[in-house]
C-alpha cells in the first residue's frame, strides 16, 4: 500500500454490526464466537481492519460480554464498543453507533460499515472498496456479488432499472422466491460519505413487514438525490455470510482450502487434504508431509522436511527440521529439537512416538 492510500485510512472509520442473536444457529450462542480454522469469526474482520490501520467500533448486543472479552484479549483497547440494546435493524444500529461517536468524528470523512459474519473477506477487497470510493468521489460505494446457486437465500438483491438503483432486502420480497437465482447480491459491506450518512439516517422509514430500519434504503435515498453511487463486484465466496451451522462449515472448508493451497505452493504435501484440520496461526516448512487425519492447531511451527504421520495432533508446538512424528502421536506445547540424542535415524529424521509429549 503506497503512503497516500495509507494516509486515506486516517479519514475512514469502520463500524462492525455484531449485535444480532444468531437465531438460525439454534444453539443459544453468538455465531461470532464460533471458530473458523481455530479463530473466532469476529476476529477475521477485526484483525483485517486493525492491519489496515482503520479505527473501528463494534456494535454489540447479544452476548456482548463474551464478544468484548475476545476482542480485548486480541486487540487491547484498539477497538471500542457501543451497545444496541434493542435490535431494530441495520439502520438503527448505525444510528446508535453514530450517536455514541458524534464527538469523535471530527477528522473522519467516510464511514465503512460491515456485517460481523463475513469471515472470508480480505484486505485486498476492503482496500479496493475504499480506494475506488475515494478516487471516484462517491457518496456511497458498496460490494455486490453474483449468485448462480438458487439454493442460496437470505441476501438483499441489487436492483438496477434504467438510471435507478436500490437494494431490496430478502424479507421484503414476499413470495418472489426466484429473485436470487442469478442476481447481484448485496454483500453487506458499504462505505458512506459521513455527512450524507448522518443527515440521511433520519429519513429511514421502518419496514411495514419487519418494523426494522434498513441501512440499504440509503442507496435509494442517494439515488433519488442524484448522488454518485459505486458498486464493486467480488466473488461470492469472498463475501458469503454465515447464518447457519451449515454455512459455517462451508466457510471453514473454503478457508481451509486457501490455507492448504498456500502451503502446497510453498512445497508442503498433504496426503489427504479433505481430512486435515488446519488452524490459521500455524507454519509448515517446505518439503514437509502431512498425513491423513492430522490436526495442526493454533501456534504450531513445523520445520522443513518433517513428516507428521496419520491421526497425530500437534498443538502449540515447535518442531525443528527433519522431524518424523509417528501415527497417533499427541504433542501439546512441545518443542522437538533436531539434535535429540539417541533418536537420530539413518534417514536423518528424529522419530517421536508418544501419547503425549511435553518437552520444552
Amino acid at each position: 500500500m503506497n503512503s497516500n492510500k495509507s494516509n486515506n485510512r486516517d479519514i475512514v472509520k469502520a463500524i462492525i454490526l455484531a449485535a444480532g442473536k444468531s437465531s438460525r444457529f439454534n444453539n443459544q450462542r453468538s455465531k461470532l464466537l464460533e471458530k473458523i480454522c481455530g479463530q473466532e469469526m469476529i476476529l477475521c474482520i477485526t484483525k483485517l481492519l486493525v492491519n489496515l490501520n482503520i479505527k473501528t467500533t463494534l456494535v454489540v448486543g447479544y452476548q456482548k460480554e463474551k464478544i468484548q472479552e475476545i476482542i480485548k484479549k486480541n486487540h487491547n483497547d484498539l477497538i471500542d464498543f457501543v451497545e444496541q440494546k434493542i435490535q431494530l435493524g441495520t439502520g438503527h444500529a448505525i444510528k446508535t453507533a453514530l450517536n455514541y461517536l458524534e464527538n469523535n468524528l471530527e477528522n473522519i470523512k467516510h464511514i465503512l460499515v460491515l456485517n460481523g459474519d463475513i469471515p472470508l473477506i480480505d484486505e485486498e477487497l476492503i482496500s479496493k472498496l475504499i480506494d475506488e470510493h475515494l478516487d471516484k468521489n462517491a457518496t456511497i460505494s458498496f460490494i455486490g456479488a453474483y449468485n448462480f446457486d438458487p439454493s442460496i437465500k437470505g441476501y438483499g438483491t441489487i436492483v438496477k432499472e434504467n438510471e435507478s438503483i436500490k437494494i431490496v432486502e430478502a424479507k421484503e420480497w414476499g413470495n418472489k422466491i426466484d429473485h436470487q437465482e442469478i442476481s447481484l447480491l448485496n454483500a453487506g459491506i458499504y462505505i458512506f460519505e459521513k455527512d450524507f450518512l448522518i443527515t440521511s439516517l433520519d429519513s429511514l422509514q421502518a419496514s411495514s413487514i419487519t418494523g426494522e430500519l434498513y441501512i440499504t434504503d440509503l442507496i435509494k435515498i442517494a439515488n433519488d438525490q442524484k448522488r454518485k453511487i459505486e458498486i464493486i463486484t467480488a466473488s461470492f465466496d469472498n463475501v458469503r455470510g454465515v447464518n447457519t451451522l451449515e454455512e459455517l462449515w462451508i466457510a471453514e472448508q473454503i478457508k481451509k482450502s486457501e490455507l492448504v493451497k498456500k502451503f502446497m505452493q510453498k512445497g508442503v504435501r498433504f496426503k489427504n487434504i479433505h481430512n486435515v484440520l488446519l488452524d490459521l496461526n500455524v507454519s509448515i516448512g517446505s518439503g514437509s508431509v502431512i498425513g491423513n487425519c492430522v490436526e495442526i492447531l493454533d501456534g504450531t511451527i513445523i520445520g522443513e522436511n518433517c513428516e507428521i504421520d496419520s491421526f497425530s495432533i500437534i498443538k502449540n508446538s515447535i518442531l525443528a527440521d527433519n522431524i518424523y512424528i509417528e501415527p497417533y502421536s499427541i504433542l501439546d506445547q512441545a518443542h522437538i529439537k533436531n539434535n535429540i540424542k539417541n533418536n537420530l535415524l539413518a534417514n536423518n529424521f528424529v522419530k517421536v512416538k508418544s501419547n503425549k509429549i511435553s518437552e520444552k
